[in-house]
């Protein structure tokens, strides 16, 4: 039997959908469902009461277990990826401060410090440097669908899938019995599905700059950030991997996105994973093994 649930939450719409003849799944997919909704909580930065906000107030507080954990996973992927992934980002700075769905986008003008090493953690207690504003848009969801997907393999699901804005992990396979879950490739240029891949306990992630976007005057911006020139002109429009921890492809994504196009794929399969790219001038750009492992199919 097919459960299947979708709320908005995150800043983005979150389907969760799990295969089992267990009558208590729906119960289950809302304490899930809840889970996302504490993260939210603890880590909007729309939110002013977030224990993210706070901290980026005062710059100096005592956090949870978890957030300590999200900061670690950050601190990783920035050594990983040469500080292309910084949660000390500013979209903010460029005029996306509210939520997106406000529609109010005004430029900011402060001094941003990004210098993550400065950042200090002494136990449970984590104090920026002025100038400093964490973000976890880059990686929050899909570390959120890790959390999730454990949760239902804590409640013994082996077979389901959640789609958080496009962060995805599909676990086992579907009703259908197919070996994994379909999934579609979007043209970010048409944004119509040109292929699709079979997903079977594995993660996938998307990042584009064709979907949230803005004007300010006649300057155009997006909301990814390059955390280098602290702009966001790109060669690249989108951005999809694929890997065993959504956490590693939501933060890949934007670290590809901000690296020069013939860095792309190599960097892509240096870090274990397989993934495709789509260039601003309309070349499609895929790893070696992406065909092969997860049965890529062109739509005719």
């Amino acid at each position: 039997m097919r459960y299947s649930e979708t709320r908005k939450l995150l800043g983005t719409s979150i389907e969760i959908t799990v295969i089992s003849e267990d009558i208590k799944t729906p119960e289950r997919i809302t304490y899930v469902f809840d889970y996302f909704s504490s993260i939210e909580q603890e880590f909007s930065r729309f939110n002013p009461e977030s224990s993210l906000s706070l901290l980026n107030k005062h710059k100096k507080m005592s956090v949870s277990k978890r957030f300590l954990e999200i900061m670690n996973i950050s601190k990783k992927m920035y050594d990983q990826t040469n500080g292309f992934f910084n949660p000390l980002v500013s979209v903010a700075k460029l005029g996306y401060k509210n939520s997106f769905g406000t529609g109010n986008f005004e430029q900011a003008e402060w001094i941003i410090n990004t210098d993550f090493e400065s950042i200090q953690i002494e136990g449970d207690m984590i104090t920026l440097q002025p100038g400093q504003s964490l973000d976890f848009g880059g990686i929050a969801k899909g570390w959120s669908v890790d959390k999730a997907s454990s949760l239902l393999r804590l409640f013994g699901y082996d077979n389901f899938f959640i789609n958080a804005g496009g962060d995805i992990y599909a676990s086992g396979s579907n009703e259908e019995a197919i070996g994994g879950w379909i999934i579609g490739i979007e043209n970010p240029f048409t944004e119509e599905v040109i292929a699709s891949i079979i997903l079977h306990d594995a993660a996938i992630a998307t990042s584009w700059s064709y979907k949230r976007k803005w004007d300010i005057g006649e300057k155009k911006y997006h909301h990814l950030v390059n955390p280098v020139t602290s702009g966001n002109e790109n060669a690249i429009i989108s951005v999809t991997l694929i890997s065993s921890e959504c956490a590693n492809c939501d933060g890949f994504t934007k670290s590809i996105f901000n690296a020069p196009v013939s860095e792309g794929i190599r960097l892509i399969e240096q870090n274990g994973m397989e993934g495709l790219i789509f260039t601003s001038s309309g070349q499609l750009l895929y790893t070696k093994y992406l065909q092969e492992k997860y049965d890529l199919e062109f739509v005719e």
